[in-house]
């Protein structure tokens, strides 16, 4: 019984989500500030975005949150949670940003209750219906967790008129 691969997986879960000192997902809503939190251009385009387009701070913490918990559902439970039915706690900065957490907590534990490295191999149904081995699935979240962490460090320095690296 081995768990080399739930370990490594655990770690990089984590990196994207809390550790990494510079590309960490909590690393970069932590720094924002309450008036950059739920702040939307002023112009954007429908025919590209829709008509409520997810481009504030918030409305990516949300995005995120939500897909913590449906993957925790369809990773390691019924696989029954749909978008619809996810319920953020309100738009509040504290409040969402604890409900994220709670759904990256729960995504850790479900994974360390795995008792062997042969449970990763076991397919799921992805958001999307395609059977997925377990181990791809949290591949997701961790890029998923980190390609969104970028938009909030870009969000945030657009907003702070920021030009470009501080060196």
């Amino acid at each position: 019984m081995t768990r080399l691969a739930i370990d490594l997986l655990l770690n990089r879960l984590e990196a994207a989500y809390r550790s990494d000192p510079f590309h960490a997902l909590r690393k970069n809503v932590e720094s924002v500030r309450d008036g950059e939190w739920d702040v939307r251009p002023a112009e954007w385009r429908v025919d590209e975005f829709g008509t409520e387009p997810e481009l504030s701070i918030c409305d990516l913490v949300t995005h995120v949150g939500g897909a913590k918990y449906t993957y925790v559902n369809r990773v390691f439970g019924d696989a029954a949670l749909e978008w619809a039915d996810i319920r953020p706690p309100s738009r509040e900065m504290r409040a969402l940003i604890a409900w994220m957490d709670e759904g990256h907590r729960a995504l850790t534990a479900g994974l360390t209750a795995l008792k062997d490295d042969a449970e990763l191999a076991i397919e799921r149904p992805a958001p999307w219906r395609l059977a997925m081995r377990r181990d791809q699935l949290l591949g997701i979240v961790i890029n998923h967790d980190l390609y969104h962490s970028g938009e909030i460090n870009r969000q945030r320095a657009l907003l702070r008129g920021a030009d470009g690296w501080d060196r």
